[in-house]
């Protein structure tokens, strides 16, 4: 249960196990507690000082010897709530030097990035979901991508986007089409911020693209295991006009 709280407090593997020494065996002195992490004695000291000024251990004297305990455990609360408001105060100043910082970096950013395997797939859908509040076009060979991504990272997907109110408007070729009853995060609905249309009938395709701002990602088939984005304004607008020519004719 600590061990990832205690990660991002950033406390060392040793500081833990101190930690869970005193934990599971109670008070004791430093002696007897080098001994039992099996490191020398001058060591402990250090780690004990971390876990006192992180009110996690107090020391007392008993029978004239200093004895090491642990604290109220509700301190690791008053921790965490201390970490999450200065990452809270951190996020704040980042967002506000984010235009200035995108404008730096605009310019310098390839117009062409490349992705290799199922993890640079997920790579870039994940990448897209850095977006908020944004209209959408998805050409999509959903059961081809169901193979890819597999259901669980699908429905994560569909969570996070419904959150960032992301709209899509999507067309799935009519083969390759899913049951939303089974998958209903994949419905076309206002819930799910999701148009969906067939294409026609005879029309199929394997690799997917989804148009988004001045940006197309395309996603291969698992066969092949790869995707690139297309960092280019113009060839966004001419993807756009060739996905509104096949909406139109999809139902």
């Amino acid at each position: 249960m600590f061990n990832k709280i205690f990660q991002e407090l950033g406390l060392s593997l040793l500081t833990q196990k101190v930690f869970r020494e005193l934990l599971s065996k109670g008070p004791t002195n430093a002696r007897v507690l080098a001994d039992r992490v099996g490191i020398p004695r001058p060591s402990i000291y250090d780690h004990l000082k971390i876990l006192i000024s992180n009110g996690l251990v107090t020391e007392k004297i008993q029978d004239g010897k200093k004895i090491f305990c642990l604290d109220d455990i509700r301190n690791i609360q008053d921790l965490l709530d201390s970490k999450i408001r200065a990452l809270q105060i951190e996020k704040k100043a980042f967002e506000q030097s984010l235009p200035d910082l995108l404008k730096k970096t605009h310019s310098i950013e390839p117009q062409m990035k490349f992705y290799s395997g199922k993890e640079g797939v997920k790579q870039i859908l994940n990448h897209i979901l850095l977006n908020r509040n944004m209209d959408t076009m998805l050409f999509w060979p959903m059961s081809e991508m169901m193979r890819v991504l597999g259901p669980e990272y699908l429905e994560e997907l569909n969570e996070k986007r419904v959150a960032r109110n992301i709209y899509l408007r999507a067309i799935w070729p009519l083969d390759k089409k899913l049951d939303t009853k089974k998958y209903p995060y994949l419905s076309g609905d206002e819930d799910h911020l999701r148009d969906l249309r067939f294409a026609p009938k005879g029309t199929t395709w394997n690799m997917g693209y989804w148009i988004y701002e001045d940006r197309v990602a395309f996603l291969s088939s698992e066969r092949e295991g790869f995707g690139f984005v297309v960092h280019s304004k113009d060839f966004a607008d001419l993807m756009k006009i060739q996905f509104e020519q096949m909406w139109v004719v999809s139902k």
